[in-house]
């Protein structure tokens, strides 16, 4: 026989009991559907399929390695077993004489069954597999953390009520339900909340600490980075988004030992640094944000004039006392992203010791970068980032078409403007061509010729 204290609730459809299980107890006890069920028929395949590589290289590192690990309930149905909720009354006990609601006669009690039930994971299943995986002991796992046997955690129980078809229907749909609802978390939230992921802190410190991006949390938002959504528009103060500057800093980090070290890797991010290794990352990249900015004194001015489609170079729009404005690469996410990879692989190729820079060192590799011309306007990047409408006459817009490829040969047109990539003349040749047929609209060709020569003459 089985013995559960219990509470017993209800919500639409559903009688259900919240019970607590040892660790030990739940392996025990829990099974998945397809060790249940042999039939294997789409009706009866009602088990989401398990992602046996996440369980073990993040769900089980996370159980074995942090202290505060924690998970919400486990959910399972009860197939048999005979079950009985037996109440337990509290009319009896002084202490609860003020309380005089009667509905708690009938929510605490005992939840019993005669030992011949099954249990199966309805939702958690790979929390469950992960808690398996981890006692059980049958692979390269990590040691099973003192104590963790007797740990304890909350389970939801349905118990069937119809006959298994019926029963079934009702568990395929709550099932479906409890995973089409589940929503998780926006990138933003996650920046903001996680305590163990290097980067989000060290993101978050960057705007308590660092004098570019430092807000003082006494207006609603933040003036220089958008804590809500990555992209940015035209006319807004924001010089970047936290999920931009995550990223950027991500790229940032990442030398090629550490690149090597999977430094950054989703796995990497589930284990929080020890506060000395903490401490020594955000002083390095401080220092690589103060050598950007002292590099590329345009990264300063007012993003509200910075980002503006309808201004090309030749017509900039002044009014008195304000930056004229533009429409600069380096105040959207695709030219952050494409500055941070490249200033990484700058420091990559000119820092005389990688592991131990200084500020000047690494200012002295980062000055090329304001060599540029960043003006979306401009060759090469008016017509490969910047397109023109093809309705519209006149309005221009960040490419969304073959997108992903006027960024990579983007990547390498900057390579080679900034003497990282040397290329002969047929490798000029082949990458004038790879630019030249993404373009749009197409330039005519005395255009195309007269552009390509301001990015060679750049070289």
């Amino acid at each position: 026989m089985n013995i559960y204290p219990t509470m017993r609730a209800r919500m639409g459809s559903w009688d259900y009991y919240i019970v607590k299980m040892r660790m030990e107890d739940l392996v025990k006890e829990v099974d998945f559907a397809h060790e249940i069920h042999d039939n294997k028929t789409l009706d009866k395949a009602i088990q989401r399929s398990l992602n046996e590589t996440r369980v073990k290289q993040e769900i089980v590192k996370y159980l074995a390695h942090s202290d505060d690990r924690f998970f919400n309930s486990i959910v399972v149905a009860a197939l048999g077993g005979n079950p009985k909720f037996s109440p337990v009354s509290i009319d009896e006990d002084p202490q609860f004489n003020l309380i005089g609601r009667d509905e708690f006669n009938n929510t605490f009690g005992v939840l019993s069954f005669d030992g011949k039930q099954h249990y199966y994971a309805l939702d958690g299943q790979h929390r469950l597999m992960a808690i398996k995986t981890l006692l059980e002991q049958k692979e390269e796992v990590p040691d099973i953390p003192e104590g963790f046997r007797d740990e304890e955690i909350s389970v939801i129980m349905l118990v069937k009520r119809e006959n298994d078809e019926i029963f079934m229907r009702s568990y395929r749909r709550i099932f479906s339900n409890l995973n089409r609802y589940a929503k998780a978390t926006d990138a933003d939230t996650n920046i903001i909340m996680d305590e163990d992921d290097a980067f989000a802190i060290l993101t978050r410190r960057l705007l308590i600490d660092h004098e570019f991006f430092w807000w003082d949390g006494k207006a609603t938002e933040s003036p220089i980075v958008q804590t809500s959504g990555k992209n940015l528009r035209s006319g807004e103060r924001y010089f970047t988004s936290l999920q931009t500057l995550y990223n950027m800093n991500i790229i940032l980090l990442t030398t090629p030992e550490r690149e090597r070290d999977r430094f950054g890797s989703k796995e990497h991010r589930r284990f929080r640094p020890s506060e000395e290794e903490l401490d020594a990352l955000y002083n390095e990249l401080s220092m690589y944000w103060d050598s950007l900015i002292d590099a590329i004194p345009a990264l300063r001015k007012d993003a509200t004039r910075m980002r503006e489609h309808s201004v090309k170079k030749e017509e900039e729009s002044f009014e008195k006392d304000k930056e004229p404005l533009t429409d600069h690469l380096l105040f959207w996410p695709i030219g952050q992203d494409l500055l941070a990879k490249m200033a990484r692989t700058l420091l990559n190729r000119r820092l005389p010791d990688l592991e131990n820079p200084n500020t000047e060192q690494v200012t002295e590799c980062l000055k090329v970068l304001d060599g540029i011309d960043w003006e979306l306007h401009s060759p090469p990047w008016r017509s490969l980032l910047l397109v023109e409408d093809p309705v519209k006459e006149g309005v221009w817009k960040m490419r969304s078409e073959d997108r992903k490829q006027a960024i990579e040969v983007s990547q390498k047109i900057l390579r080679m403007m900034l003497g990282i990539d040397v290329l002969g003349e047929d490798g000029i040749h082949d990458l004038k061509t790879e630019w030249h047929a993404l373009l749009l609209p197409r330039p005519d060709p005395k255009q195309v010729e007269e552009w390509w020569d301001t990015v060679s003459n750049s070289i």
